[in-house]
């Protein structure tokens, strides 16, 4: 799992794991955490218009 201290939208790579597309931090190559990929998907979201999950 990443480990970096702030993960910005412009940070994140999708990288292939098995059968699933894993978001990771471009700067150390790991996978996101939990927490962080929360947050990603908040983020694309707003970015793209879409409304949030409820």
């Amino acid at each position: 799992m990443c480990n970096c201290a702030k993960i910005h939208f412009y940070d994140v790579d999708f990288k292939l794991y098995g059968m699933k597309v894993v978001p990771s931090c471009k700067n150390c190559g790991f996978p996101l955490s939990d927490e962080q990929s929360k947050k990603f998907e908040k983020e694309i979201m707003k970015y793209w218009g879409f409304e949030e999950k409820k």
